[in-house]
């Protein structure tokens, strides 16, 4: 779902964005966030499916998988090739 579409629903069904986030004991900010940033909470982000009435991945597809899992967003810092020994300065290991 595009994020105004989201907020859309969420202010029909409940009001505003803050008023939801404190009724669900929040900071007034969480839904708002959890709507912009990526993996800011994986909670939030299941009870905003949760409040739509939609699974995570029918309202947030980039952040979830089909089965509700969530993507993850870390970012793999294992190097997938070493530096040939030719481009070295010295040709050692640093």
């Amino acid at each position: 779902m595009h994020v105004e579409d989201i907020k859309a629903e969420l202010r029909k069904r409940y009001g505003s964005l803050a008023s939801i986030s404190r009724q669900l004991g929040l900071n007034p900010n969480a839904i708002s966030a959890a709507i912009h940033r990526p993996g800011n909470s994986i909670r939030t982000e299941r009870r905003i499916a949760e409040l739509i009435g939609k699974t995570p991945h029918q309202v947030f597809p980039d952040r979830f998988h089909a089965d509700g899992t969530p993507i993850p967003r870390a970012v793999a810092r294992t190097p997938i090739s070493r530096v040939p020994d030719r481009l070295r300065a010295s040709g050692a290991m640093a």
